[in-house]
């Protein structure tokens, strides 16, 4: 490798450098090959390393750079002060709070679960009645009636009770994807 291919291989890796900062990085190399003459441009080389190693470093360098120029930088002085005093006194009050939600939550499900659970058996009693009103019907067709009344009528409330509980999983779902999704930037903010 010559100096003018490592030297364009390190100007274009250098790519994402303003023009600027890119210049003088190469300028810097430039002179250090200058100072070390032609007859040495192959130690130079070996020394340096390969151009993509040097332009990582120099990269790397320029990444720091930023990071500790950046307005806002939670490690410069008051600021990270601020955000430490923040989550102390923040936290007695948010724990709680997302505990209580997620509680919440929990219990929602759980009395949904125990409703289904409930309809679930109006429909099976409501079966088991209909049976009882077959079986019942040739002996006294009256109480077969009120059998199969009932029957119906545990049925119809089995299936009030599951549109019920789908509308109410349907808005629990919403509710949580609200506030978990607003949690995150909401769904308008992604």
């Amino acid at each position: 490798m010559t100096r003018k291919e490592f030297m364009r291989e390190l100007r274009e890796r250098l790519g994402r450098l303003s023009p600027d900062e890119r210049d003088a990085a190469c300028a810097y190399y430039e002179e250090y090959f200058d100072e070390a003459g032609a007859e040495r441009e192959q130690d130079v080389i070996r020394e340096l390393g390969t151009p993509q190693g040097v332009a990582s470093r120099i990269l790397a360098e320029h990444a720091v750079k930023a990071a500790r120029e950046a307005p806002g930088n939670p490690g410069k002085g008051l600021s990270a002060l601020w955000f430490v005093l923040l989550a102390v006194l923040a936290a007695p009050i948010a724990l709680p709070a997302v505990l209580a939600i997620a509680g919440g939550i929990i219990a929602a499900v759980a009395t949904l679960f125990a409703v289904g659970v409930a309809a679930i058996g109006l429909v099976i009693g409501g079966v088991a009645l209909f049976v009882g009103g077959f079986v019942t019907l040739f002996l006294t067709p009256a109480s077969a009636l009120v059998l199969f009344g009932v029957a119906f009528l545990l049925w119809g409330a089995g299936k009030i009770a599951f549109a019920i509980i789908g509308a109410l999983f349907s808005l629990l779902g919403q509710l949580v994807g609200w506030l978990f999704g607003r949690a995150q930037g909401g769904y308008y903010g992604r």
